[in-house]
């Protein structure tokens, strides 16, 4: 990654950090381990107003680029092998897991559940399947009618957006219209870089203050949370996003070699995607089941940390010539591989 990208892996990072913790914290309340629920709720509710928002922004940063420079059927061949290779893989391998573990954890998985994967994703790999239909609408839209987009799809986006309001859409359009707004405003990148580069630290500031008085109002005022439908969760979503992004800049910039791990987190926030969920579920029943401890600090400290520890090992020991087999945890074999047949 360039320098002047390294902004990027730093929001990936505290992202991806957002996401572990947050999947952890609802494992553990769900288990009935006793924790504070009010302040849980609050916590996952502000956690999930924008994380997930901001990984659709961030993966639409680069889209606009590779597209001029690879076009659009090599783009969407990538996405086939990029997520929805991994996409499908970890459904299964996650999904038979849960199957075998149903005794042990919170929810119970049949094998229904998890052959259902082409038309109702599981946990949290509706974001794979949702971003590669958002990849797909974007390289269709940008590659044909370009001008089209640059004055309508705006507009275009925010209606659909607000539409949920009013009309029960069916999965997956519903999760489309609300989150490929995020994507194409990562897709913006070069209207709004320069700018949060060079005041860094004035936007992360503002930013910070605007994302504190609507997460305010939004949840202590109004008491919604972050599946209310309400006008505000835009705006809320978006100062998140301003935040992490500016704070990326700013770290950047700085570089502090104690917070230089989230650059590692960022890199590799695709590998402890796919496997958090069974590292965190694994800490939880080891703790909860077999040692009886039941202190939710614990749970949430020791969940966090091996949720992304084991996912970043075995990504390290992937890399490996002697562990080669393990790089298809994450990426298609050669045979497999769609973008390397028209290479």
């Amino acid at each position: 990654m360039q320098n002047r990208d390294r902004w990027v892996d730093y929001a990936k990072g505290i992202g991806i950090l957002l996401v572990v913790y947050g999947h952890v914290s609802r494992g553990t309340y769900n288990a009935g381990i006793a924790m504070d629920a009010s302040l849980f709720k609050l916590m996952d509710s502000i956690i999930y107003s924008f994380h997930m928002p901001l990984f659709f922004f961030l993966s639409g940063i680069f889209f606009i680029p590779s597209l001029d420079k690879y076009g659009r059927q090599r783009l969407i061949l990538d996405k086939v092998d990029s997520v929805l290779y991994p996409y499908v893989l970890w459904s299964l391998l996650q999904g038979f897991t849960e199957v075998f573990l149903s005794r042990f954890t919170t929810a119970k998985t049949s094998v229904q559940d998890v052959l259902s994967l082409l038309w109702q994703p599981r946990a949290q790999f509706w974001f794979l399947y949702v971003l590669f239909i958002v990849f797909l609408l974007m390289a269709l839209i940008y590659r044909e009618r370009r001008d089209i987009a640059a004055y309508l799809l705006p507009l275009i986006l925010v209606v659909a957006w607000a539409s949920r309001f009013y009309v029960q859409l069916p999965f997956p359009v519903d999760f489309v219209a609300t989150y490929l707004i995020y994507f194409y405003l990562g897709s913006q990148v070069c209207v709004w870089k320069d700018f949060m580069s060079r005041h860094a630290s004035i936007t992360c500031t503002i930013s910070g203050l605007l994302f504190g008085c609507l997460a305010w109002l939004f949840h202590a005022k109004l008491g919604l949370i972050y599946s209310d439908q309400s006008i505000l969760a835009l705006p809320l979503a978006f100062s998140g996003i301003t935040l992490v992004c500016s704070l990326g800049f700013v770290l950047a910039k700085a570089e502090v070699s104690i917070l230089k791990f989230l650059v590692l987190l960022g890199t590799s926030s695709m590998p402890i995607f796919l496997m958090h969920i069974l590292a965190g579920s694994g800490v939880r029943i080891i703790l909860n089941k077999f040692l009886h401890i039941d202190n939710a600090s614990i749970h949430l400290i020791l969940g966090t940390a091996i949720g992304i520890l084991v996912p970043l090992t075995v990504f390290q020991l992937s890399k490996k010539p002697s562990l080669a087999g393990l790089r298809y945890l994450f990426a298609p074999p050669p045979f497999l591989s769609l973008k390397r047949r028209v290479n």
